[in-house]
């Protein structure tokens, strides 16, 4: 055990030790649909985004507008549900 390891009694960031016959108990699992859910709804932006740059060049004409749509719904809504999801999960959890 080095100096580093031992933290004064007073240090507030020090977390308090359980009660005798208290455990720490399980540790409940974090959700994680939130960052499913941004992941898929992202991923689909980039498949659009993917599909209507690579039109064109297979049909040699524009590609629908549906793509394009698609791309802008899609990615940016994914991105903000993963940026909501990192932010929720770096908060303590309540009390």
């Amino acid at each position: 055990m080095t100096s580093d390891d031992r933290r004064p009694a007073d240090d507030p960031w020090t977390p308090d030790a359980p009660a005798p016959g208290e455990g720490a108990g399980p540790a409940r699992p974090r959700r994680r649909g939130l960052f499913v859910a941004a992941l898929v709804i992202f991923s689909i932006g980039v498949v659009f985004t993917i599909v209507a740059a690579l039109t064109p060049f297979v049909l040699g004409r524009d590609a629908p507008t549906i793509l394009y749509l698609g791309a802008m719904f899609f990615t940016p809504i994914g991105f903000l549900l993963g940026l909501a999801y990192a932010i929720m999960g770096s908060r303590p959890p309540k009390v």
